[in-house]
């Protein structure tokens, strides 16, 4: 099961592309919506749209989209999963651990082992990220919804 996301083409990069979302947000099927404060505090804070990497498929090449197309861009569900318990979990349970290994005299160790071990796994992930380690995480290409190819040629008339 893939998760699936509509976006326009914003630059080409190689065998991937660039393309900007718009963020959808849990708060429109919420039912505390009207009452809640994070939805107010999230509009003023970040903007609606994003800026996504999409590698090629074999359903379609990087080379075959153009700047302004909208295209479909999809990531499967595990990894979006695995992702979340990498980049969530794993700092805290390196954190914890840390803490009570070292922590046991004072809090004043416990809550410093937390912190280092949070940024010790922090920047184990970035590392891992940076190598590649994780494989092809990345969302991939699907289809183009709808090519705009001519309209992003501007023609100047001297």
């Amino acid at each position: 099961m893939t998760i699936v996301e509509t976006g326009r083409v914003v630059a080409l990069e190689g065998a991937a592309v660039w393309i900007e979302t718009i963020r959808s947000s849990a708060c429109g099927s919420c039912a505390a919506r009207s009452g809640c404060g994070h939805r107010t505090l999230a509009g003023v804070l970040t903007s609606d749209k994003g800026l996504v990497r999409a590698r090629e498929s074999d359903s379609l090449k990087a080379a075959d989209c153009s700047v302004n197309d909208r295209v479909e861009i999809s990531i499967p569900r595990s990894t979006l999963s695995l992702g979340a318990l990498l980049l969530y979990g794993l700092p805290l349970v390196s954190g914890i651990a840390l803490a009570m290994m070292i922590g046991a005299e004072s809090d004043a160790r416990a809550a410093a082992g937390f912190f280092v071990g949070l940024l010790g796994a922090f920047a184990g992930l970035r590392w891992m990220s940076s190598r590649s380690l994780f494989g092809a995480v990345e969302p991939q290409l699907e289809r183009i919804v709808e090519s705009k190819a001519d309209e992003a040629i501007v023609h100047i008339q001297s």
